[in-house]
């Protein structure tokens, strides 16, 4: 089964989604930008449920199998609750399970925020509810991986054997970061020492006008010290990152413990790497319309195994019979 680990929902809260988008961000090139080349109609009735509709289409037009469908929880504050002030975007667990239920081709990657004063308890429903991953954007979210209070949330994962999708290392480029210094990649030692497994998104790979570090050689210490510890690639097809997958697309050491992701609705172009393709190679993948599967063509043309499109059905071991179907 080929699994793209990294699909995001959107959504203002239409039909009942429970769905919601600051006025800030809304107003954002980005919100914009990316509504308009998807087709988003955050003004029309059925705009949250024709997003995940269009994301589910896209699965089935590729040769991938399934998607994990993402959440996005709110920024908590000091007593537990979200802090909608600080928030910029809220994807909650109710509706990602929602559409997975009506679009098979999509897996439920919610998100929760482990500083939620019922945090624990949302966890059970998320593990009750059939989710293959969490996902967090600690810098964003104001999530502190290294803060040893949540040790019992990352204990029970472990217990459930969900992997956390987190990530870590290289600088936010959609939303805005609440405190930058939550994404550095050393701080996902404490979920790894719980035992939970963790996949660490877009390589950690570091955007060069930010002025980020390179962890890359972090990344690889790490992974020789947790045998569950995984890097997804999604998010690399764009001016941010695509040097670094340029480089290491057909790494070996780090291609066995990378799973396929395509980061949509993040735009995703082979223009970038021209250099290394030539412009006949470039001009093909152009043509291929659909957003996922010009994702795998980039990096199958870079030299990324295949089996990269099939590890994630390995790595998420919550995925039931009927999803393998």
């Amino acid at each position: 089964m080929k699994i793209d680990v990294h699909a995001h929902l959107a959504g203002v809260g239409s039909g009942g989604s429970g769905c919601w988008v600051s006025p800030k961000f809304r107003r954002s090139f980005m919100f914009r930008a990316l509504g308009r080349i998807h087709g988003m109609r955050p003004d029309s009735p059925t705009g949250d449920a024709d997003w995940a509709a269009r994301l589910a289409a896209h699965v089935r037009g590729s040769e991938m199998d399934r998607a994990v469908a993402l959440g996005f929880d709110a920024v908590c504050d000091a007593s537990g609750e979200p802090d909608l002030a600080r928030s910029q975007m809220v994807i909650p667990a109710g509706w990602v399970f929602r559409v997975c239920r009506e679009h098979p081709e999509l897996l439920p990657g919610p998100s929760i925020n482990p500083a939620r004063r019922d945090a624990l308890e949302r966890l059970e429903e998320c593990i009750e509810n059939g989710a293959v991953l969490l996902k967090w954007l600690p810098a964003t979210q104001g999530i502190d991986p290294a803060d040893p209070a949540h040790r019992p949330f990352y204990r029970r994962m472990a217990d459930a054997g969900l992997p956390l999708l987190v990530h870590s290392g290289g600088s936010e480029n959609t939303f805005a970061e609440v405190d930058p210094g939550l994404k550095e990649l050393a701080k996902i030692r404490v979920p790894l020492q719980e035992g939970v497994p963790v996949i660490v998104a877009h390589l950690a790979a570091p955007v060069p006008f930010r002025r980020d570090p390179d962890q890359t050689p972090l990344l690889r210490a790490l992974m020789a010290e947790f045998p569950h510890l995984w890097t997804d690639n999604s998010g690399m097809n764009n001016p941010a990152r695509s040097a670094t997958l340029g480089r290491l697309a057909a790494d070996r050491e780090l291609a066995v413990r990378t799973l396929h992701g395509s980061d949509f609705p993040v735009p995703s172009s082979p223009v970038w790497h021209i250099r290394r393709l030539g412009a006949r190679r470039v001009a093909e993948l152009l043509r291929v319309r659909n957003p996922l599967q010009r994702e795998v063509a980039i990096k199958r043309a870079l030299g990324t195994p295949d089996e990269v499109l099939t590890r994630a059905a390995e790595v998420l071991p919550n995925i039931g019979p009927a999803q393998r179907s």
